[in-house]
C-alpha cells in the first residue's frame, strides 16, 4: 500500500491535467474512406464475375469448335485418334464415356435374362413336383400343403430344417 504526504499531493494537483483523447477525427474523411473502399470491392466483383463469364464463353466456343471439326473427320481418321463418332461430344467435354461397349453391355443383359428364365422354370417345376405329393409324404420333409409356397419363395423356415423352432412364441421366454 501506499502513502501520500501532504506535500506529495500539493505536487500532484499543480501537475498540468491530461487529456483522455485529443486525437480529433475526421469523420467526413472516414466516411470517404469507407465509400472508397465498397467502390473498390464492387468493382472487384464485378470485373470478376465478367472474366469468369467470359472465360466460361471462350471454353464454350473452343469447345464446339473441336467438336465440329472432329465431326467433319471421316471414321478412319477417328479411329486412328482412338474416338468413336458416338463418343465425340465425351472426348472433348472431357467425360467418361462408357467403359464397356454396347455390345458388351447387351449380351450381359440377356444371360441375366437367361439365369433369371432357367431359375423361374426350376421353381415352377420344384412347386408342380411337390403339389404332386400327397399329404403323408409332405409330412414326412416337413411341410403342409400350404406352406409349399412359402418354402418356394424361402421365406422363414421349416419346422424340421433345424434351423427355426417350429413354434418360437414370437421371441417370448417361457418362465
Amino acid at each position: 500500500m501506499f502513502s501520500f504526504t501532504e506535500k506529495d499531493l500539493d505536487a500532484v494537483a499543480l501537475l498540468k491535467p491530461v487529456t483522455a483523447n485529443n486525437n480529433k477525427i475526421n469523420v467526413d474523411a472516414a466516411i470517404a474512406a469507407a465509400h472508397k473502399a465498397r467502390s473498390e470491392h464492387m468493382f472487384n466483383m464485378i470485373d470478376g464475375l465478367f472474366t469468369a463469364v467470359a472465360k466460361l464463353y471462350t471454353t464454350y466456343t473452343a469447345k464446339q469448335t473441336a467438336i465440329a471439326q472432329l465431326n467433319a473427320m471421316s471414321n478412319r481418321e477417328l479411329s486412328d485418334l482412338g474416338v468413336s463418332r458416338s463418343n465425340i461430344k465425351n472426348a472433348v467435354m472431357g467425360e467418361v464415356a462408357f467403359k464397356t461397349p454396347i455390345s458388351a453391355r447387351v449380351k450381359k443383359l440377356f444371360s441375366e435374362l437367361k439365369s433369371s428364365f432357367e431359375g423361374w422354370q426350376r421353381r415352377r417345376v420344384g412347386y408342380a413336383l411337390l403339389m404332386a405329393m400327397d399329404t403323408r409324404q409332405l409330412n414326412d420333409i416337413g411341410l403342409t400343403r400350404s406352406g409349399i409356397l412359402a418354402a418356394m419363395n424361402s421365406e422363414g423356415g421349416l419346422a424340421n430344417d433345424n434351423q427355426f423352432a417350429a413354434n418360437n412364441n414370437g421371441g417370448r421366454k417361457v418362465s
